[in-house]
């Protein structure tokens, strides 16, 4: 039972650098399995050279000197009074299972602590644990508590969580003892992982000593730790998995929000190529009006050169508009108040008629001189499409040669028509002039902004 149980512990480490045992009593005696081994085992690297293929008993003594040298110095396992590199080259197999068994006990045994034991005891307390609540399961020792196979079959059942397909707990009877056993071993290799070491006739017989029945537990209590460390691992696994989904679906996200980003950029650039056409337009439209009002400019200065005085009379014109505006306003109510006399007159003195007659006469002269004055000016402003006109002459507008022959009345009456019409006219041109002089006066404070 040893040799099967240290066997498979052994190679089960070998076999990751492809030299597994197949016979321990005779494989280990040069030295290059048990050095790989303690290398496996120790997770530390053998730095003293040593001969890999020895030919001869002298250099595999060597081997195993340095291999037991390495266990005692860096591995810290004492083996005074064990197996010697003399008992390993002559195959003495009770020293060669004394010294795997310490090894064992030391990495397989030793670490298991349940509570405040350890080691063998800590083993039965934990077998106590995980059989609790089972029928006819009584774990005091590890001699006869097992005999009958309940308490192998126990361990399996919880190891399952109960599932009757690989194991039916409730065909377990006590009274079928070697039945109990050879299930309980058959599911536990089955499934557990942990190989048939004990004979099913030496166990119902009491013949397997204590030394094995710890070995071979000790298995159960390991596939235990490994389901427990596989699902440990899992549930690690699961939490980095929805981790690395959480991520994804960050990323996901911020992938749609950068692509929502791209969209909006490419709209401001769309819409910067668009404003900068525009100002370019704008540009294109400042300068030609810049251009226009150059050359505007430069006729104004020609016709300034032309007539010097034409600034001077335009100032003077101005205010002579201001005062006849004033006139006009007095001349309409003057004209509404004889009107309104007039028709009085007419119902009663005779006399009073002559005398508003005779004003409004006077009236009549004043309309035709500031109708000829607005005309004048007009046709003075308008120099540039009049010209040679004789400003000093007498030019008599065309209207006043019309009503000479209408009635009185009718002559008041087109004369006021006439005057407000000629008064529009002569504001609407007055403030054509004034929007050229502040157009012109704004390009010369262009000019000079840019100057500076």
């Amino acid at each position: 039972m040893q040799i099967k149980a240290f066997t498979a512990w052994l190679n089960g480490y070998l076999d990751q650098r492809s030299m597994p045992v197949a016979d321990i009593q005779t494989d280990m005696d040069d030295g290059v399995r048990l050095i790989n081994f303690l290398e496996l085992l120790g997770s530390k690297k053998v730095t003293t050279k040593w001969n890999q293929k020895p030919p001869s008993r002298i250099q595999k003594i060597e081997n195993l000197h340095i291999a037991l040298t390495f266990l005692d110095k860096e591995m810290k396992v004492r083996t005074v009074g064990g197996a010697s590199a003399e008992d390993f080259a002559d195959h003495n197999l009770k020293m060669i299972l004394g010294f795997f068994y310490l090894l064992y006990k030391r990495y397989r045994i030793a670490t298991i602590k349940v509570q405040d034991k350890s080691s063998e005891e800590g083993l039965l307390l934990w077998c106590k644990q995980k059989t609790a609540g089972y029928r006819d399961v009584e774990i005091e020792n590890f001699k006869n508590s097992f005999k009958d196979g309940m308490a192998f079959g126990a361990l399996c059942d919880a190891y399952l969580d109960g599932n009757k397909e690989k194991l039916d707990w409730d065909k377990f009877d006590k009274a079928s003892a070697k039945a109990n056993l050879e299930a309980a071993f058959d599911a536990a290799e089955k499934h557990l992982g942990v190989a048939k070491l004990l004979d099913v006739d030496d166990v119902l017989e009491g013949n397997v000593d204590e030394r094995s029945m710890v070995l071979y537990i000790s298995t159960y209590f390991h596939a235990f730790h490994a389901k427990e460390a596989s699902r440990e691992a899992q549930a690690e696994k699961d939490k980095i998995e929805q981790q690395v989904k959480g991520l994804q679906g960050s990323l996901e996200e911020r992938a749609k929000m950068a692509a929502q980003l791209e969209s909006d950029n490419q709209t401001l650039r769309e819409r910067l190529a668009a404003l900068e056409k525009e100002l370019s337009d704008e540009r294109g439209a400042r300068e030609f009006a810049e251009s226009e009002l150059e050359r505007l400019r430069a006729e104004l200065a020609a016709q300034k050169e032309k007539n010097p005085s034409l600034e001077k009379k335009g100032t003077q014109l101005e205010a002579q508009v201001f005062s006849l505006e004033g006139q006009v306003s007095d001349i309409s109510e003057k004209f509404q108040v004889a009107e309104r006399s007039r028709k009085k007159e007419k119902e009663g003195d005779s006399n009073s008629a002559a005398v508003t007659t005779k004003g409004l006469n006077i009236l009549k002269k004043n309309l035709e001189e500031h109708l000829e004055d607005l005309h004048r000016w007009q046709n003075f402003l308008d120099f540039d499409k009049v010209s040679d006109v004789d400003f000093n002459g007498e030019i008599r507008p065309q209207i006043l040669q019309d009503i000479t022959k209408e009635d009185f009345d009718v002559q008041l009456s087109k004369l006021s028509e006439r005057l407000d019409k000629e008064n529009e006219e002569l504001l609407q041109l007055l403030k054509t002039k004034e929007v050229e002089k502040n157009i012109n006066a704004k390009k010369e404070a262009e000019k000079k902004a840019r100057t500076k």
